[in-house]
C-alpha cells in the first residue's frame, strides 16, 4: 500500500474541513491583497477578528470561573496543575508555565508539556501529534499523579496526542481533567477519538468555539489567543469573587478594541523588505518577553513553509528570522532564562528524531548569535508597563492593559500575530486568506493542503475532487522540491495563481 492509499484508508478521521476553525473568515477574504495595498485597513481587519473571538471569553465566563475554582482548590490542597498542548497550544501552555515561574506562583507545581517536549517549542515535531500513546507517556514522564489536575488544550478539539493525555489523566486522577477546545461538539462527534473524550463522564469540557481564523486554519491566531487567555485567567490570578473576574474580562476586551497598531506598520514594511532582499532579522528579547517572541517566530515555519531556526550542530543555513535572549552569554543560559527553568527534552531510546537537550542547545539563542547572524535587529523591552519596539530609526511603544504578566504576553501575542501574518502576506506567502504555503507534514496538514488546493482551484473555475487532490499533494511532497506544495499542485493543473 503506497502513501496515498495509506492516507485515504484513514482519511475519514483527518478530514477536518467541516470544522469551524478550519473555515474561511468572511472579513478576511481579501487579506493578501490588503497586506500589499492597505496595511492600515489590514491591521484594523485583523483586530476586528480578534475582538469577535475575544467575545467568546465572556460567553463562556462561567466555565472559566469554574475552571479557576478547581485550579485554586487543587493547588491549595497541595496537588499540581499540568498543561498539555500540541503546536500552538503546546507553546501557549509553556508560556503559562513560564509566567507562573516569573511570578513565583506555586513554582514547580504548575508544569506544562507539548508534543515532542521542549524541543518542539522552537521546531515542530509533527509526527508526535498523531500519536495518542505519546500523550500518555509524556504525561507520566512529568510525574502526573492522583489528585493532580490536567488542562488539556487543543485548538480544534481533535488532536490525538492531547486526547491521549486527557483520557489517561481521567483514568489516573480523581480530579477530572479539563478538555479545552474551540469547535462545536456536533462537528467533532463525527470523529471517533473525539467521541471518546467528549462522552467521558470524568472529563470536564470547556468549549471556547470562537469562529473561523483570520488566516484560514491558522489556529496559532484567534483560537490560541482565546485559549491562552482562558487558561491564564484560571491559573495566574487570585480573583476576589466572580463579579471581579467578570468585570475584568470585559474591561480587558474593551481596552484591546480601542488600541491602535498604526505604529507597527513601519516594522511590518521593514521586515518584509529585509526578507525580500534575502537578508536576516533577529529579535533581541527582554527575558520577560522572550518565550512569546519565540512562539511567533517558530510558528512561521509550518504556517508559511519557512526555514526553521538554524542549528549550529548541523550547520543549517541562516533562517530569515531568529531570536536572541538579551543578557544571555551562552545557549544554556539563554534557554534557562527564556523558560525560567532547565529545558525538558525527550531522550526516549526508540526515537529516531534528534530532539534531545544537546540538540536543543545547538539552537544558540544567546548574545553570541548577534554577531554571527548580522542583518537587522529588532529589540523588544518592557519599559514602564509598556512594550518598547526598536529597530534603528524605528520605535513604537505598545500599550499594555494593567501590569499583570498575562496582559503583557497576550497583547504582545496579538500584535506579533498581526505583524507576522501581514509581513508574510506582503511577501506573497498566502493567497486571499488561504495558507497556500502550508507545509503538509502530518495527516491533518495533508488534509488541509488538499482542501486548499480544492478551494483555490474552485475560486479560479476548476473543480478537483478530494481523492485526486490527496494524490497530487502527496506526490508533490515526495518530489521534495523547493516551494509550496499547494502552489506546485495548482501549477501542475495549469491553474494560474
Amino acid at each position: 500500500m503506497n502513501k496515498v492509499q495509506e492516507f485515504l484508508a484513514i482519511a475519514d478521521q483527518f478530514r477536518l474541513g467541516h470544522l469551524t476553525t478550519e473555515g474561511s473568515h468572511h472579513l478576511t477574504k481579501d487579506l493578501s491583497q490588503l497586506s500589499v495595498n492597505n496595511l492600515l485597513v489590514a491591521t484594523e481587519t485583523l483586530k476586528q477578528v480578534d475582538q469577535l473571538a475575544l467575545l467568546t471569553l465572556e460567553r463562556n465566563r462561567e466555565g472559566i470561573w469554574s475552571l479557576f475554582q478547581r485550579v485554586d482548590a487543587t493547588l491549595k490542597r497541595g496537588n499540581d496543575i499540568l498543561l498539555v498542548g500540541c503546536g500552538a497550544t503546546g507553546r501557549l501552555s509553556l508560556v503559562l508555565e513560564t509566567l507562573s515561574l516569573q511570578m513565583q506562583r506555586y513554582p514547580g507545581r504548575i508544569r506544562a508539556f507539548m508534543a515532542g517536549g521542549d524541543y518542539a517549542l522552537i521546531k515542530s515535531v509533527e509526527s508526535f501529534e498523531d500519536r495518542t500513546p505519546y500523550g500518555e507517556r509524556q504525561l507520566h514522564d512529568l510525574g502526573f499523579k492522583n489528585g493532580d489536575l490536567l488542562m488539556a488544550i487543543t485548538e480544534g478539539g481533535e488532536t490525538p496526542f492531547v486526547i491521549g493525555a486527557c483520557l489517561e489523566a481521567a483514568r489516573i486522577s480523581h480530579e477530572a481533567p479539563w478538555f479545552i477546545y474551540c469547535n462545536p461538539d456536533q462537528e467533532l462527534l463525527s470523529l471517533r477519538r473525539c467521541q471518546e473524550v467528549l462522552h467521558n463522564p470524568h472529563v470536564q469540557k470547556l468549549n471556547l468555539a470562537c469562529g473561523a481564523m483570520a488566516l484560514t486554519g491558522s489556529t496559532r491566531m484567534q483560537a490560541s489567543t482565546v485559549q491562552m487567555a482562558a487558561a491564564g485567567f484560571a491559573l495566574l490570578f487570585d480573583w476576589k469573587d466572580r463579579t471581579h473576574f467578570y468585570e475584568t474580562l470585559t474591561k480587558w476586551r474593551e481596552w484591546c478594541g480601542v488600541q491602535s497598531y498604526e505604529g507597527m506598520l513601519a516594522f511590518i514594511e521593514k521586515e518584509a523588505a529585509t526578507h525580500g532582499r534575502g537578508e536576516f532579522t533577529t529579535y533581541l528579547a527582554d527575558p520577560q518577553l522572550a518565550i512569546s517572541l519565540l512562539t511567533d517566530t517558530t510558528e512561521r515555519s509550518p504556517t508559511f513553509t519557512q526555514p526553521a531556526f538554524e542549528n549550529l550542530l548541523d550547520q543549517t543555513p541562516k533562517a530569515p528570522i531568529f531570536l536572541v535572549v538579551d543578557g544571555a552569554k551562552n545557549s544554556e543560559a539563554a534557554w534557562n532564562s527564556l523558560l525560567g527553568r532547565t529545558p525538558r527534552c525527550l531522550a526516549w531510546p526508540e526515537l529516531t528524531q534528534k530532539i534531545t537537550h544537546d540538540v536543543l542547545m545547538g539552537f544558540d539563542i544567546s548574545e553570541m548569535s548577534l554577531a554571527r547572524r548580522g542583518g537587522e535587529v529588532v529589540s523588544f523591552y518592557v519599559n514602564q508597563g509598556r512594550i518598547l519596539w526598536e529597530s534603528d530609526e524605528l520605535q513604537w511603544s505598545q500599550e499594555v492593559w494593567g501590569l499583570h504578566p498575562l496582559w503583557l504576553h497576550l497583547n504582545l501575542k496579538m500584535a506579533l500575530n498581526i505583524l507576522s501574518t501581514l509581513m508574510m502576506g506582503r511577501r506573497g506567502f498566502y493567497l486571499d486568506n488561504i495558507m497556500s504555503w502550508v507545509k503538509p507534514s502530518n495527516n491533518k496538514l495533508v488534509d488541509r493542503a488538499t482542501r486548499y488546493v480544492q478551494t483555490l482551484a474552485l475560486r479560479r473555475g476548476v473543480s478537483v475532487n478530494y481523492e485526486d487532490g490527496v494524490k497530487l499533494v502527496i506526490e508533490e511532497m515526495e518530489r521534495n522540491k523547493p516551494g509550496p506544495v499547494v502552489i506546485r499542485v495548482l501549477e501542475s493543473l495549469k491553474i494560474k495563481v
